[in-house]
């Protein structure tokens, strides 16, 4: 079963005291249709000041984190779900970056590919990667109506995965 994750985090991956704050992930069938989803915020083991923009940008408060379940609870119960389910390949709209967030925090997943690099490659007089509301007006001919919330990123790119395969 094919799987689009996303996270949400406290920083870029540059800063070490940056963290996961939560994980969405959405299941695709063989045809490119949602057939599962999983949602959860999670409190990190380090909430720095400097958390505040991050969490600002997606919406999500720090009385929202300290409220959440501890890190470790989440990845115990985002690892089950994986294997009920039998997750063999994981995309992510920005592979580097989630991949990045999720190994700092001890996650290791059997990555196959990053959504935002297929679609640079079938979006003409791209030089750069494009933004996932940017893709999602190529692909799928809207924008998301909201973003930087882990399943909602992870459903958006999961359409857009599912226009990349079939083409």
């Amino acid at each position: 079963m094919r799987c689009v994750i996303d996270t949400e985090t406290t920083g870029l991956p540059n800063a070490s005291w940056s963290r996961v704050v939560e994980i969405g992930a959405v299941l695709l069938d063989e045809a490119g249709h949602e057939v599962g989803c999983f949602s959860e915020l999670a409190r990190p083991d380090v909430l720095d000041d400097r958390a505040d923009r991050a969490l600002s940008y997606c919406g999500i408060s720090r009385d929202h984190i300290l409220a959440a379940p501890d890190f470790r609870d989440v990845q115990a119960r985002f690892d089950s779900w994986l294997k009920e389910h039998a997750v063999s390949r994981v995309w992510s709209y920005n592979r580097v970056f989630d991949e990045g967030m999720l190994l700092r925090s001890g996650v290791s997943l059997p990555w196959e590919g990053c959504v935002m690099r297929l679609a640079r490659q079938r979006m003409p007089y791209r030089a750069k990667d494009p933004p996932l509301r940017e893709a999602s007006m190529f692909f799928l001919g809207f924008e998301p109506d909201t973003a930087h919330r882990a399943l909602s990123d992870a459903r958006t790119a999961a359409q857009v995965l599912a226009v990349l395969l079939r083409t």
